[in-house]
């Protein structure tokens, strides 16, 4: 039994054992560790170049009846599309939500307000009076063609009366610097004195 357990022993002791050498055993390790470190580039890469989702902002929809809303211009857009209706801008910024305001209107509502509009564009505010010699330097000129100018894009009317012997040169010279945005009207004159108003351009 004894010779029988010794022989077994021996016999297993004999048998050759699967060593690895300790290089392959660092090789395995490098390669798992590139392997997922590549996985790792991999999957950061992915999401970098994932486009991100950029909010929409909102705005604020009146309805028909005046009801309020708040939604994406798509869908307000959508809206209007659906139901046959004109989306129309009422005000840029509210100051209290810091979003702007579109109003849902019919056919009709819509040129009411652009004819509503457009008259008030075209609406004349207080006359401003502008007085000239005909011994003005040119810089004073320029100077007085500027305040017409300022006036004229506030939708001011411009009575200008030019006095002396040169007056008819110095009203040419007046309209001619002014021609880009005013129509002139009434254009008078009465010994050396020559009078004519400016208008605003009419807003089309």
């Amino acid at each position: 039994m004894l010779k029988r357990f010794t022989a077994s022993a021996l016999y297993a002791i004999r048998l050759p054992i699967n060593w690895q050498p300790s290089s392959n055993v660092c090789l395995c390790q490098t390669l798992e560790f590139k392997k997922n470190k590549l996985e790792i580039d991999n999957e950061v890469a992915l999401k970098k170049i994932r486009p991100k989702t950029v909010p929409q902002p909102k705005i604020t929809l009146l309805g028909l009846e005046n009801d309020v809303s708040v939604v994406t211009m798509d869908v307000a857009s959508k809206m209007c599309e659906r139901r046959g209706l004109k989306l129309v801008k009422i005000i840029d910024i509210d100051t209290k939500t810091q979003r702007p305001v579109y109003q849902m209107m019919t056919a009709n509502q819509f040129l009411k307000e652009d004819h509503k509009n457009e008259k008030s564009h075209n609406q004349l505010k207080k006359e401003k009076t502008v007085l000239i010699n005909c011994r003005i330097g040119q810089g004073d000129l320029e100077s007085k063609a500027n305040n017409i100018h300022k006036w004229l894009s506030k939708m001011h009317e411009v009575r200008i009366t030019i006095t002396g012997d040169t007056a008819n040169e110095i009203a040419d010279k007046v309209i001619k610097m002014t021609q880009d945005y005013s129509r002139v009207v009434q254009r008078r004159e009465k010994g050396d004195t020559v009078k004519f108003q400016l208008l605003p351009l009419k807003k089309s």
